[in-house]
Order: C-alpha cells, then sequence, then structure tokens
C-alpha cells in the first residue's frame, strides 16, 4: 500500500491537509512567478529571496508562511506598512482549492490509472496552468517556459502515466491514434507517447491554420502565437481529444468573458462621462467606444479553464460534449 493509499484510507483529514497546504504552497510560489516572470531582469530564481516590491526588504521566512503569514501582517509589508494587494492570497487559497479538487478526482484513484504520480504531475501542472493564466490575464503573455516547456512535460507525464491519454473509464484508444495505424496491443507507455506526439503536432497545426484564417478574415492579429504553442502542450499532456475540449471550452469561457468585457467598458465610459459634464462633446457613443476598449481580451486563461475541467474529469467532459450538448441541441 503506497503512502498515498494510507492517507486516504487512514487519515482523511491529514490528506485534505495534506492537499491543502501542498497548494498553498504552490500558490505562495506562483505569486512571486506571476510577480517575476514579466519584469526584465529578473527570474523565478533570481532574486533567491522574496522581497516586498515596494521597499525591497527582504521578506522574513515566517512572514512568508502560506495564507497565515498574509493574514498575520494584514496584506501589509512588516518595514515599509505598504499594502500588498489581495493577489497573494487569491493565489494560494485558489491553488490550495484546486490542489485539494484534484486529490479526490481520479488522479488519487489506483483504480481509473491515477495514484501518487499522477497527482504529483497533476500538481506541477496545476501550478504552471495558473502562473501562465494570471501572466496572460494582466500582460496578455504567456510565457514560453510553460507553453513550450510544458511540450516535453506533457509527453513525459503521458509516458509515465498513460492514463492521461488513454482517458479512464472509457476503455478506448486515444482519439486519432488508429488514424496513424496505433494498435491497442502497444504498450500503454509507448502508446501514449506517441499519441503526445501526434497530438501536439496536430493541435499545433490546427489552432495556427485556424488564427492564420482569422487574421486574414479581419485583417488584424486574431490569435496570439503564445495560444499556439499552449494548445501543442495539451496535445502532447492530455491528447488530441484533451486539446479539442481545451479549445471548446476555451471558446465558449473567452466569448462569454469578452461579452461581459465589453458590457463592462461600456458602463465606464458612460459613468465616466456623465461625471465629465455635458461641456465636452464625443465623436462616438459609449457603446461604440466600450466595444473597441473591451473586445481585446487574452484567450489563454479561458483555454486554461478548459484544460483544468479536462485534466480533472476527462470522462464528464467527454460524456457532456458527445453525449449531453448534443441531446440538448436535439431538443
Amino acid at each position: 500500500m503506497s503512502w498515498l493509499e494510507v492517507l486516504q484510507q487512514e487519515s482523511p483529514g491529514l490528506y485534505s491537509f495534506f492537499l491543502v497546504l501542498s497548494g498553498a504552497m504552490a500558490g505562495s510560489f506562483a505569486s512571486a512567478a506571476v510577480f517575476r516572470i514579466p519584469r526584465e531582469g529578473m527570474s523565478i530564481a533570481r532574486p533567491a529571496r522574496s522581497h516586498c516590491p515596494c521597499c525591497h526588504a527582504t521578506i522574513r521566512w515566517h512572514d512568508n508562511l502560506p495564507i497565515l503569514g498574509y493574514l498575520l501582517l494584514r496584506g501589509r509589508c512588516r518595514d515599509c506598512h505598504a499594502a500588498f494587494g489581495p493577489g497573494y492570497l487569491v493565489h494560494e487559497i485558489g491553488l490550495a482549492l484546486l490542489f485539494w479538487l484534484a486529490g479526490h478526482s481520479w488522479l488519487a484513484d489506483l483504480s481509473q490509472g491515477g495514484g501518487a504520480l499522477a497527482l504529483v504531475l497533476a500538481f506541477v501542472a496545476l501550478c504552471g496552468l495558473w502562473i501562465a493564466a494570471a501572466v496572460d490575464f494582466r500582460h496578455f503573455i504567456l510565457p514560453d517556459g510553460i507553453t513550450l516547456g510544458g511540450i516535453p512535460f506533457g509527453l513525459l507525464a503521458a509516458y509515465l502515466v498513460p492514463a492521461f491519454h488513454l482517458w479512464p473509464g472509457l476503455e478506448q484508444m486515444p482519439l486519432g491514434a488508429s488514424w496513424f495505424g496505433l494498435s491497442p496491443e502497444m504498450p500503454p507507455s509507448q502508446l501514449a507517447l506517441i499519441s503526445g506526439i501526434l497530438s501536439s503536432l496536430i493541435s499545433f497545426g490546427f489552432l495556427f491554420g485556424i488564427g492564420r484564417l482569422f487574421s486574414y478574415l479581419l485583417r488584424q492579429e486574431a490569435l496570439g502565437f503564445g495560444d499556439v504553442k499552449y494548445l501543442a502542450a495539451v496535445g502532447a499532456f492530455l491528447g488530441l481529444e484533451g486539446s479539442l475540449w481545451t479549445l471548446a471550452v476555451g471558446v465558449f469561457a473567452g466569448a462569454l468573458l469578452g461579452v461581459v468585457n465589453v458590457v463592462r467598458m461600456i458602463l465606464v465610459v458612460r459613468h465616466r462621462r456623465r461625471t465629465q459634464g455635458k461641456a465636452h462633446t464625443y465623436v462616438h457613443g459609449s457603446a461604440y467606444v466600450g466595444w473597441q476598449a473591451g473586445r481585446t481580451i487574452p484567450f489563454g486563461p479561458p483555454l486554461i479553464l478548459g484544460t483544468i475541467l479536462t485534466l480533472m474529469a476527462p470522462a464528464t467532459v467527454h460524456q457532456f460534449f458527445l453525449q449531453t450538448w448534443p441531446h440538448f441541441l436535439n431538443g
């Protein structure tokens, strides 16, 4: 019996605490990475110690405890008393929740192909996904370290845990594997690895083609190259079906986010014009200005939402898109 099974069966409370603590620690790392990655002269490893962005004082180890340190300091620097903002706490609580959910999904279930190794690999993936989403949301950048680095990571994960591609509970070949003559009688690790390579290439080419097509039709850049590299990493990690559902969720969530952002910007523009009074005249109405300001949104976070859903509950996502949704459309 592995340590994971012992925790799950003998000490469920301790197991949940382990998941939450691991997620909070990953969130503390993620908050530093999100701050450093977009800034020149900084990296995840340099400087070695976390510091206050205002006074640059090194943060003491006991002030850097996940969640607890933030609450004890009331979100302020011990030295200059500058506010850190709620982002640090959001990162730690958000990843703590994701790690807890992952620990109660198929990823920690040996009977479905999961286990300790699958869970650890999922933890690494979730931390990287969270960092990528936060950076892209604020800076419209999907870091190459996560997109390009995600391709070899995804291939390694597929080889070590074939269930990432063989879709636990579905008992079928990876989508697209039969197109290239792959056999279900192949060793699972070898099958998943080849599936990852092919899925990564197909995902890259498919989204790149879509991006070029819409950029031509709209006469402007419609899709960032980072999104294309990201979907290639998803293909390597979760297979062609995983990248397909990631894209489907991303398109839907992105459209919804875009509508919400346009409405938000229209309201913001109207409010600002009212506060300025009637002395000002405008060439365009509030709706037009709000549309122009709010229509550009990062596509990375919606895509990452699709990846997380597919990673956590692949059978449920599979059933939704291939059974529930078509049945709903057909009435």
